[in-house]
């Protein structure tokens, strides 16, 4: 339904309800004022002398029957200017079956979204970070007019969509059109309710209060979202039960994506480059885009301020800052820290999808089908989804090939090329059982060996180093 006192705060608040962020709205905003004035009766201009009729002349005839030539006059129409013969024959038939008429504004914008969505561009609307990249979008993939490479157009109309972001977004508690994140529920590993539990595999006594801070910060926004009570113990247990408790150490990278997921939630983890004391990588600044759309995220920190070796703690967005739940603390330098120290710190990121919940308080319905994480390749019905190393083995030993068994204790990682400072696809839990073929990478002393492995459902090939790996 159309809120507001004119054309463009409508337009805004239809687009926004509809789930666009603030910058993709605003850029969809800039387009349809440089096609239309956002005046959805807009017949153009030059065919108005052509055709001998207003716009408001045009729609009535069309509506009513005596103009019949629509679908095939060349004519831009409407707030995006329909102009190709498909495409108007598409909305035409869309406005009949809803009995309403071409100028109709709200039946339009239906259409809109119909549309970008046949485009592909609709869900990179709903998470767009700058209004110049949704404006672009629009313009080069959607609108298409013939000045459409011209810097001159481009600045013009991410122009007019940064006048409606600043008009309408700057005003709200919003980033990104998102209203800012609702704090979490916070729990604490350390509480005595459950600190003295066992989060624990065969062979160790670990319990939640030393080792349970991943499952602790899954618990924290599973209770959020879902709007049940979900505690450390359940998602320990949880944790225990699936194979993603590491044998003296805490929890598998792998745990969190499918522990959302039994809730219905989208989880993944950002990406495998390690950010801890790394300038350059962009995990952090890429983290606190996704918390400015409406995000939750969970962060491995590493030594330093938040822990003496791992520790996974809960990420929200408030008052324009990066706010912090920690499992094991309460302390003010631990919940709102230096962000340049805690970007030093921190190693890994995991993304979960909160839009909903924090766009408009609604808990997530938690009843959605198998949802898997961003980061893992689908694959069609009955194949097997594969994700394989960027990097090639240099070299070969007929030897080496056979089947390996996981040694490390905290898992291993699968990397994208060889060494230790690669981007990791994987952690394979202790005991798994890998193939090599004979191919290997020499780094230094080590052999790594360019394995294979399907695991949850998904082909690995990538590189293992070969101190890790037992020959059977």
């Amino acid at each position: 339904m159309l809120t507001g006192k004119n054309n463009e705060e409508k337009i805004w608040n239809y687009l926004t309800s509809a789930g666009l962020n603030a910058c993709g709205v605003a850029g969809l905003m800039g387009n349809l004022y440089a096609e239309s004035g956002l005046s959805p009766t807009n017949l153009q201009n030059s065919f108005e002398k052509k055709l001998g009729m207003t716009d408001a002349q045009y729609v009535d005839a069309v509506d009513n029957g005596t103009y019949t030539n629509f679908v095939h006059d060349s004519a831009g129409f409407g707030l995006w200017q329909l102009t190709y013969w498909s495409r108007k024959e598409g909305f035409l038939k869309y406005a009949k079956s809803k009995g309403k008429s071409i100028g109709d504004m709200e039946t339009q914008l239906e259409y809109l979204l119909v549309e970008l969505k046949q485009y592909g561009l609709l869900s990179a609307l709903k998470t767009a970070t700058s209004v110049l990249e949704a404006s672009n979008l629009i313009l080069l993939k959607f609108e298409k007019p013939a000045s459409m490479n011209s810097a001159a157009t481009q600045t013009k109309r991410a122009g007019y969509g940064q006048t409606y972001y600043d008009k309408y977004a700057a005003g709200q508690t919003a980033i990104g059109g998102i209203k800012m994140n609702k704090k979490p529920v916070s729990y604490l590993q350390t509480d005595a309710r459950w600190k003295n539990k066992p989060y624990r595999v065969k062979g160790e006594n670990s319990t939640i209060g030393d080792s349970g801070c991943g499952p602790t910060a899954a618990a924290m926004l599973l209770s959020t979202l879902t709007g049940k009570t979900i505690t450390p113990e359940d998602t320990c247990k949880w944790s225990v039960d699936h194979g993603y408790k590491a044998l003296g150490n805490g929890t598998y990278y792998a745990y969190f994506a499918p522990q959302f997921a039994a809730y219905g939630i989208k989880c993944w983890q950002l990406n495998w480059v390690n950010a801890y004391h790394n300038p350059k990588a962009t995990s952090f600044d890429e983290t606190v885009k996704y918390l400015k759309q409406g995000y939750y995220a969970i962060a491995l920190m590493k030594k330093g301020t938040w822990t003496g070796g791992g520790h996974f703690v809960v990420l929200w967005w408030a008052d324009d800052k990066v706010r912090i739940n920690d499992p094991a603390s309460t302390k003010d330098n631990r919940l709102n820290g230096n962000l340049a120290t805690f970007k030093n710190e921190a190693a890994y990121f995991w993304i979960v999808d909160a839009r909903e919940y924090n766009n408009s308080g609604k808990l997530v319905d938690g009843s959605v089908a198998e949802i898997k994480p961003e980061n893992v390749p689908q694959a069609a019905p009955g194949a097997t989804a594969e994700r394989k190393a960027t990097g090639v083995a240099k070299s070969f030993d007929k030897g080496l090939a056979g089947t390996y068994t996981v040694t490390a204790g905290s898992g291993l990682h699968i990397r994208n090329v060889a060494g230790s400072k690669a981007g990791s696809m994987i952690v394979l839990p202790h005991g798994t059982k890998v193939q090599n073929y004979g191919y290997y990478t020499l780094v230094g002393n080590v052999k790594w060996l360019y394995i294979q492995v399907t695991y949850q459902g998904v082909k690995y090939t990538g590189f293992s180093s070969g101190e890790y790996l037992k020959k059977q």
